[in-house]
């Protein structure tokens, strides 16, 4: 697939890590941006992504991200943000954005990282490293699911109101 180099630079900020998230994102891009340069490349890089299979569209996203490089001058704060996660090599995550809205939801109480243990599960597929923010009744439901060996919940942290999550070292203390 030919990509120009704002179709790259956009590419390389994304944080999704699946195909519907990523045209999410670039239909976000597409609506707000206020250079029309950015805007035309973020509406030609969903015609490109659209008819791509959910694998090969995020082959192509990983392969910008490990191998792209961002010109010396004039970053964003997004291209900055992006590089420093290219070079920790953390690991992206499926389901909820750790700054995503369910973590304020007055409701939400749990947040847990799990993997898909189960072939048919409708979290992901098997192998797939997830985080999601949960209710009492959801986090409930998924202690019920690791009970029967649908997944296995690999981290849990309590929400607090306002959406701080509890350090697990110090009961008062709240990161954001």
């Amino acid at each position: 697939m030919e990509l120009n180099e704002m179709e790259k630079r956009m590419l390389y900020q994304t944080e999704g890590n699946e195909r519907y998230a990523l045209i999410h994102e670039l239909l976000m891009a597409s609506r707000y941006a206020k250079d029309p340069d950015r805007r035309r490349a973020a509406e030609s890089l969903m015609e490109k992504m659209r008819p791509l299979t959910d694998g090969k569209c995020m082959e192509v996203v990983h392969d910008i991200r490990r191998n792209y490089h961002l010109p010396k001058e004039g970053r964003t704060m997004g291209e900055l943000l992006a590089e420093a996660r290219q070079r920790s090599g953390a690991e992206q995550l499926k389901g909820h954005d750790i700054m995503a809205l369910e973590r304020f939801d007055p409701e939400v109480r749990h947040m847990v990282v799990f993997e898909v243990l189960s072939e048919d599960s409708f979290d992901g597929e098997k192998g797939d490293r997830v985080r999601l923010f949960l209710t009492d009744v959801g986090y409930e439901k998924f202690q019920c699911r690791q009970k029967i060996g649908e997944i296995k919940i690999q981290d849990h942290v309590k929400v607090l109101p306002g959406g701080y999550l509890q350090n697990k070292n110090k009961e008062k203390e709240h990161i954001r």
